[in-house]
């Protein structure tokens, strides 16, 4: 699996690779043979039109693109390298703490963190705002957390067996499920992230996935189950029969949540591009 996703990423900066060296071999860079307008960018926004002010010098654009994802909040930085190639550093972050809220027999506080950082090559083969992406997560700590505890006289499944919180000692825990690791990013999508017209404002679109570690479940449950009719009551750690059942009810649990290593990204925001002195390489 690494080894194809290495092939695409190596392909993908082949043919942007030998498109620019296309363009290199003509060094104007507006069909005029102009080495550019001197009224600058506009400041409208929507869709790009990019006819002759393709052929633009690399590292003369700077973009700054603010985006929402499953990998939370991003804030990016990209730059042209060449007509059909741009480089962005991408980060994201976002850490949200739900109240406490009721699930059947549980008040479950949840937490959400999710911060990742990366890199990524924009690959655009038309001449159009069409792109392929191929990047790489340097770091990737998302993952979900719940702190939760029982109502009273609570009657909770683990495992397809019932089990009964103590009203003295109500059963409470922790569970946490980690969807961290460093991968490959492969996407595809629409809108200039590094706009090559004269418009400040873009709104780029991109969906695909990335390649993480295969996510895990962990729970831990403390205080104590009592029998059916409320007595007998022992730490959870020692009832018989519990460890193993919740034991049991893990496996099942990242059974379910293994195919999520191949883990889904649509991204969308608005980007805003700058320009920079041109500098000839």
């Amino acid at each position: 699996m690494r080894t194809a996703l290495v092939a695409c990423s190596l392909l993908i900066a082949t043919l942007a690779a030998a498109q620019g060296n296309q363009a290199d071999a003509n060094p104007t860079l507006f069909s005029d043979g102009s080495s550019g307008p001197n009224r600058g960018f506009g400041a409208s926004g929507g869709g790009q039109v990019e006819p002759s002010a393709y052929r633009i010098e690399r590292f003369t654009r700077l973009s700054l693109f603010v985006s929402a994802s499953p990998l939370g909040l991003g804030e990016q930085i990209s730059t042209n390298l060449s007509p059909h190639l741009d480089l962005r550093v991408l980060g994201d972050y976002i850490s949200v703490n739900t109240y406490q809220f009721s699930q059947r027999d549980f008040r479950i506080r949840l937490n959400m963190g999710f911060v990742n950082m990366g890199a990524s090559t924009d690959y655009y083969p038309f001449h159009k705002p069409f792109r392929l992406s191929a990047g790489y997560l340097f770091y990737n700590g998302d993952r979900l957390r719940a702190e939760l505890k029982a109502n009273q006289n609570a009657v909770f499944t683990i495992n397809n067996i019932d089990w009964t919180s103590d009203n003295a000692d109500p059963v409470h825990g922790t569970g946490r499920l980690t969807l961290g690791g460093s991968g490959f990013l492969l996407t595809a999508g629409y809108g200039r992230i590094v706009s090559r017209s004269e418009k400040h404002f873009s709104f780029p679109f991109e969906a695909g996935v990335a390649f993480i570690n295969t996510p895990h479940a962990t729970f831990d449950l403390r205080g104590q189950i009592c029998s059916d009719q409320g007595i007998n009551c022992q730490p959870a750690a020692t009832y018989p029969g519990f460890a193993d059942a919740l034991a049991a009810q893990l496996v099942t649990w990242n059974k379910d949540v293994a195919p999520y290593h191949i883990y889904p990204v649509v991204e969308g925001g608005v980007a805003y591009t700058f320009s920079l002195p041109r500098r000839r390489f």
